[in-house]
């Protein structure tokens, strides 16, 4: 339920940010970087710790949008 409640404001999150942006994400980004930050988070990491680490990883996996 947590992990859900985590995941769902990520993806808002991430949506308005492209949306604000005019951009839109590459298939599958969304989904890998809200499931990487709900993983970092119950790994004991802050939101911020989280939220940076997985940013990385999705432009390194999908390039900048």
């Amino acid at each position: 339920m947590i992990e859900q409640l985590i995941y769902n404001k990520c993806a808002a999150a991430m949506q308005a940010d492209f949306d604000q942006a005019a951009k839109v994400p590459p298939p599958g980004m969304v989904d890998f970087t809200c499931t990487c930050v709900v993983q970092k988070i119950f790994s004991q990491q802050s939101i911020h710790q989280a939220k940076t680490a997985c940013t990385e990883l999705a432009l390194k996996k999908f390039g900048q949008p």
